[in-house]
């Protein structure tokens, strides 16, 4: 008899983390949303015929997991490409401050690389009020329905920017505007991250324009880590 039979079928809870880790890496390498890394990710994991029943993680193992990639495979490249992700963020907030812009997803919690889009929701009476500031504006965007699965977002509005001259960011960097009503931010948002290392903003679920400010101002530049450390050293 083998080892694998001594051990038998994996745990549940096993499976569950290997999948969200398939899923994570599946995020960080290729740009994936989370819904189709985990399908991915169940294949990678368990092969075509098998079922899923009980081993599909949620989000919130999978952006645990996600973090944990960062940390191992990305600290050199991630988080320049996160601060500059939060700067453009920033920059767009202020230009369309008009409509109560909040940042929210994976710019804001902190696990976006250079494959992600910002994402912000507005708060507008009426998203035409939007459209029409964009087109005075003169900024293309693509406009759709949010689908049957959201009661609060009336359209979402979606932008494609260049990146900027910088070189942290390569390619175009996608903008997606979710126009809700107003009434909508007085609703907590439904998931925010549990890790207590996180920035309080970070763990905010949505944060507007004074936060990304604070968040930004708070938050240590790239490179800064090693400069403290050595400071430190020279200081024991």
């Amino acid at each position: 008899m083998n080892d694998d039979a001594l051990r038998g079928p994996p745990r549940r809870d096993d499976l569950k983390t290997a999948i969200a880790a398939a899923a994570a890496r599946r995020i960080a390498e290729e740009g994936c949303d989370y819904a189709s890394a985990k399908r991915r990710a169940v294949r990678d994991v368990l092969g075509e015929a098998v079922g899923t029943h009980g081993a599909m993680p949620d989000n919130l193992l999978v952006e645990s997991e996600l973090r944990r990639y960062l940390r191992l495979f990305a600290a050199d490249s991630q988080p320049a490409q996160l601060a500059a992700l939060r700067r453009l963020a920033l920059q767009w907030m202020r230009r369309l401050e008009r409509f109560n812009p909040h940042l929210v997803g994976a710019v804001l919690n902190g696990t976006a690389t250079g494959h992600s889009g910002i994402h912000l929701n507005l708060y507008a009476d009426s998203a035409k009020e939007v459209e029409i500031f964009l087109l005075d504006q003169a900024v293309a965007f693509d406009a759709r329905d949010a689908g049957p699965n959201s009661d609060t977002i009336e359209e979402v509005l979606e932008l494609l920017l260049p990146a900027p001259r910088d070189g942290v960011l390569e390619g175009a960097i996608g903008i997606t505007l979710n126009v809700m009503d107003p009434i909508a931010l007085r609703v907590a948002p439904a998931s925010r991250p549990r890790d207590p290392d996180l920035h309080p903003v970070e763990r905010a679920g949505r944060a507007s324009v004074e936060m990304v400010e604070r968040l930004l101002a708070e938050t240590p530049e790239p490179g800064d880590g090693a400069h403290a450390a050595r400071a430190a050293d020279s200081d024991s």
